[in-house]
């Protein structure tokens, strides 16, 4: 199939336009070799998403498939042309001017572009050029070229050129065919790699959208209790650095944070009566306490984006001994995460003052934390915390 489009493209040499009058060569059928060569190009273009990566392999491949001096890649930006990729490098000194002009500054560029076909010059010395033309051909000491528009769904994204260096060339209808090929191969790339780009960018930005609205989910939680405000911001960053240092994967950091910030969001469905108690609970204000993990989880479960960031607000009230709640889990079966999450939140809750006590020291809530070690606490967790806190307090 392949080779019937590549074929099918190469015998469309009736709308080539010319610089100069193009030599009327009788065109062969692509050869195997041409053929082997464009498939070595498409599967390097297929290989990234990369729009940098893609166009530099693209200007590459077609000076091999061609066996032409030097090539570039221009892309459209409304009025202006954007230089994307070349080789060989561009010397340190070629002018800013060429790098981004305006298309108008370009004439055979915008008449290869305006009527979708190839347009070639055999001779650049031959020929009328604009003043941005001519500097460019100079710099990069062109004579022959080919302006291979790049189009996508009808549709110029941008211009292949393709160029001669010190010598010229007379391009067969083979080449115009190869080119027609490459151009075609390198447009749908450059096309899937900028929405790649945009996907990406838009992803980011929803994202940064979420982490904001869940720091306003975290800061109206603890604007209900001032007593804790700063809390969960504090934690939730050391949480963050904890968890990478015993091993949390890079790519479920922003999970860690995310349940460290929402770590009390079942707290909203608490009575304000048993939330802000100014002495002990009792048994039955207990039970109710200690169903804001479920609440947690009921609610961040219904969001996609929050699913993976359950874990903390969860289970951070599990006990390494078994003892705690709501699943009773032990050791090891309780997320890593929610491990390192449970030291920090204690610690931080014991060195704040709270309406029924005062702020313990650090000294006692450290002696407090390494006492809980295989009780409360994961003994790593533990060793791990206090060795972060020795290295805080000497630096």
């Amino acid at each position: 199939m392949l080779l019937r489009w590549v074929a099918a493209l190469g015998r469309r040499t009736d709308g080539l336009h010319k610089g100069t009058r193009m030599p009327q060569n009788t065109l062969k059928d692509i050869t195997r070799t041409d053929l082997a060569a464009l498939v070595k190009v498409s599967l390097a273009l297929a290989e990234t998403l990369d729009i940098h990566r893609v166009m530099q392999i693209a200007v590459e491949g077609a000076v091999e498939v061609l066996d032409l001096d030097s090539a570039a890649i221009y892309l459209c930006d409304g009025d202006h042309i954007i230089l994307g990729a070349t080789t060989p490098a561009l010397p340190a000194d070629f002018p800013q001017q060429y790098r981004r002009a305006r298309v108008a500054d370009h004439p055979h560029l915008v008449r290869a572009n305006a009527a979708a076909q190839p347009l070639f010059v055999p001779d650049v010395r031959q020929v009328e050029l604009s003043s941005a033309e001519q500097g460019v051909m100079t710099a990069r000491g062109i004579r022959s070229v080919l302006f291979a528009p790049l189009v996508s769904q009808g549709n110029t994204v941008g211009t292949l050129i393709l160029g001669t260096s010190g010598r010229t060339y007379e391009y067969t209808a083979d080449d115009v065919a190869l080119s027609r090929a490459l151009s075609a191969l390198i447009a749908v790339s450059v096309v899937n790699a900028r929405l790649f780009e945009e996907a990406q960018r838009a992803a980011a930005e929803l994202i940064c959208a979420y982490d904001s609205t869940l720091e306003g989910w975290s800061f109206a939680l603890e604007m209900r209790d001032a007593d804790t405000l700063g809390h969960t911001e504090r934690s939730a960053l050391l949480a963050v650095e904890m968890a990478a240092s015993l091993g949390v994967p890079h790519r479920d950091l922003p999970q860690v944070r995310r349940g460290a910030l929402l770590h009390d969001i079942g707290k909203m469905v608490i009575p304000d009566a048993i939330l802000h108690k100014p002495g002990p609970l009792t048994d039955e204000e207990w039970v109710v306490m200690r169903e804001h993990p479920k609440y947690a989880k009921d609610l961040l479960s219904r969001i996609e984006f929050l699913s993976r960031a359950v874990d903390i607000p969860y289970y951070h009230h599990e006990r390494w001994d078994g003892t705690g709640y709501p699943e009773g889990l032990a050791g090891e079966d309780i997320p890593l995460s929610a491990r390192v999450f449970s030291v920090i939140d204690v610690y931080d809750a014991l060195t704040s003052d709270r309406p029924y006590r005062r702020a313990w020291t650090r000294t006692e809530a450290l002696a407090y934390i390494r006492e809980q070690a295989g009780v409360q606490f994961d003994p790593a967790v533990v060793e791990a915390f206090l060795t972060r806190m020795d290295d805080t307090r000497s630096s």
